[in-house]
């Protein structure tokens, strides 16, 4: 028997051997036959036609495909640089260079002519890359004065593209009464980074004729003693798109009591990913929805504290919020001052408070985990406070709950859903 284990251990031992130098000696290696690709400078020149890269390049993945004259495909990587060396089997190979930034399209490029490989030969190709997107202007923006200088670029209306190289801190905020971006600016803003505002104010002001996409992008206040006056993203007849990775978070509000990290007074907020957590503010944490739009169907609300009503959306007069996918969670509405005092009102909705003639449409996604305050004595009378959703009995407001189903606003109906709890 151990003879038996002996031997198996040998032939194992043997057999790995042989793999490893078969691997060696493949038909690509051990013939010595490469590919080295050269991206070059025209990168550079093609993908920044208004800006300098500021050394954002090297970021940059190349996706590289290779086809010989019978079709067979060879595919490689390789994280920034200049140049990548490919080994092949001799023959005549088409080579294709894709350029990502994340998982944007960057930049394309391919060889004119078929790269002709011999047995031991290494072949150069230069691969001239043109920029995959219409833009009116694209911007690597590294640090303050890269943002400042991209937004004072922006003179006509068209498509523009901001390309984070590095966090950008500081950021003045956008006065009340103007825009961030010059009218008729449709900008994307992409790079795993973050932006963080300094001092009181909006960090974007985004108004009508404008559409403002942020993706992978973190957007939050510096942390300061001081509290916010207003929301961190006001939105005024404009869109704003929110996608996968982005973020708005950490704004404090006390002046202008409503909306912590969303403020809509007219336009449209559409959520297809990200977050907007952890904001703090009178009404509406999260957001403060009226006479607009908030279409909802991916990422989360959560963490955001309505001092007085709405942890995480507040929707009121002609605001329309329709969920049909995400999840507005662990939100709060608690009674309690931004001082911390508690007050003798307030407390309701802690996932979503709908009043006037709000609307609040669900027709997928998940609401739960949220908590509000209860049973405040206001007027003599006992109220209970929806943990998931509160609607006003009058003035109009509205929910539906899935499919042709009303929700009973009447007498505060309370409404618990999958594990939404009172304090």
């Amino acid at each position: 028997m151990k003879n038996t284990i002996k031997l198996s251990g040998i032939i194992t031992f043997i057999c790995a051997i042989i793999l490893c130098l078969s691997g060696c000696f493949s038909p690509y290696q051990g013939e010595g036959s490469s590919i080295t690709i050269s991206f070059g400078s025209s990168a550079r020149t093609a993908a920044w036609p208004s800006a300098t890269d500021n050394g954002l390049l090297p970021a940059l993945k190349h996706r590289i495909k290779l086809t010989d004259s019978n079709g067979t495909k060879r595919n490689a990587s390789a994280e920034g640089g200049r140049s990548a060396k490919i080994y092949v089997a001799p023959g005549e190979w088409h080579v294709e260079v894709e350029d990502w930034f994340g998982d944007f399209l960057f930049a394309t490029g391919s060889s004119v002519d078929p790269i002709v490989v011999k047995t031991g030969q290494s072949n150069m190709v230069n691969i001239s890359m043109t920029q995959a997107f219409t833009a009116t202007g694209s911007f690597a923006v590294s640090n303050l004065t890269d943002w400042d200088d991209a937004r004072g670029s922006m003179t006509v209306p068209g498509n523009y593209y901001i390309f984070l190289a590095g966090d950008i801190s500081g950021v003045s905020a956008t006065a009340a009464g103007t825009n961030t971006f010059n009218s008729g600016a449709i900008v994307t803003i992409l790079g795993n980074k973050t932006i963080t505002l300094s001092g009181t104010g909006s960090l974007l002001r985004i108004g009508g004729g404008q559409t403002v996409t942020i993706k992978d992008v973190k957007l939050k206040r510096q942390r300061t003693s001081v509290m916010n006056t207003t929301s961190l993203v006001y939105i005024s007849g404009g869109e704003f798109v929110m996608e996968t990775g982005s973020s708005i978070s950490g704004n404090t509000s006390s002046t202008d009591n409503v909306g912590g990290g969303v403020h809509i007074n007219g336009g449209t907020l559409t959520m297809n990913g990200g977050a907007i957590s952890g904001n703090k503010v009178e009404n509406g944490g999260g957001v403060f929805l009226e006479n607009g739009t908030f279409n909802m169907n991916g990422g989360t609300i959560s963490g955001n504290i309505g001092t007085y009503n709405a942890g995480g959306v507040l929707i009121k007069n002609s605001g329309i919020f329709t969920m049909t996918g995400g999840t507005i969670s662990g939100n709060k509405a608690n009674s309690l001052s931004i001082s911390g005092v508690y007050g003798v009102t307030g407390g309701l909705g802690g996932g979503v408070f709908v009043e006037g003639s709000g609307t609040f449409a669900l027709k997928g996604g998940t609401v739960y985990g949220n908590e509000s305050a209860t049973a405040i004595t206001l007027r003599n009378e006992a109220y209970d406070d929806g943990a998931a959703l509160y609607v006003t009995p009058t003035g109009g407001a509205a929910a539906t709950w899935g499919i042709g189903t009303t929700l009973d606003t009447t007498n505060n109906t309370i409404i618990v859903v999958n594990g939404n709890r009172l304090q």
